[in-house]
């Protein structure tokens, strides 16, 4: 948790290169905070419930978690496995090496 920009990283690595470690800050997208009165707190413990369900889900049924970046509005796009269909959940995020 990045506590300046209230934001979740998340750190992974691909199966092709084991080596190397990722991270990508994700904040809630500005739509979504519009909606909500959240403190930071629970900001970061909305997104990390959903991480934790959509990982549980691709574990667990044996599904591939798909993360799509959008490098020019800084957005990422998770599918959410918890869901038939394809529906994805936007966040604003970067990737951070």
């Amino acid at each position: 948790y990045d506590v300046e920009t209230s934001s979740v990283l998340l750190s992974f690595t691909l199966e092709d290169d084991r080596e190397t470690i990722y991270s990508i800050r994700l904040q809630e997208d500005d739509s979504l905070l519009k909606c909500l009165d959240c403190t930071p707190q629970e900001v970061f413990f909305n997104i990390v419930n959903f991480l934790g369900e959509v990982i549980h889900k691709a574990k667990s049924v044996g599904y591939t978690l798909v993360m799509k970046l959008d490098y020019q509005a800084s957005r990422l796009l998770v599918k959410d496995l918890t869901k038939i269909g394809e529906e994805y959940r936007v966040f604003n995020g970067e990737l951070v090496y």
